[in-house]
């Protein structure tokens, strides 16, 4: 069972890459006759794309540590 510090890492993770998705397919999309919600939304989007490679260099540490359990 994973330590509930990992299970949040990635959890976390899993959140993130989902809401790029919805970015990309989604919010983008239904937003492009407004170029300020355009503009709000690759906003998010690079916002969420930073955390996303954080959180994935933290879990990657937890792994190569063998601090993953």
């Amino acid at each position: 069972m994973l330590k509930n510090h990992n299970h949040d890492l990635i959890h976390s993770l899993s959140e993130k890459l989902d809401a790029v998705w919805r970015y990309q397919n989604e919010y983008l999309k239904n937003a492009e006759a407004c170029k300020d919600c355009v503009a709000l939304w690759k906003k998010l989007m690079a916002d969420d794309e930073k955390h996303i490679e954080m959180l994935k260099e933290e879990i990657s540490r937890h792994i190569k540590e063998n601090r993953f359990d």
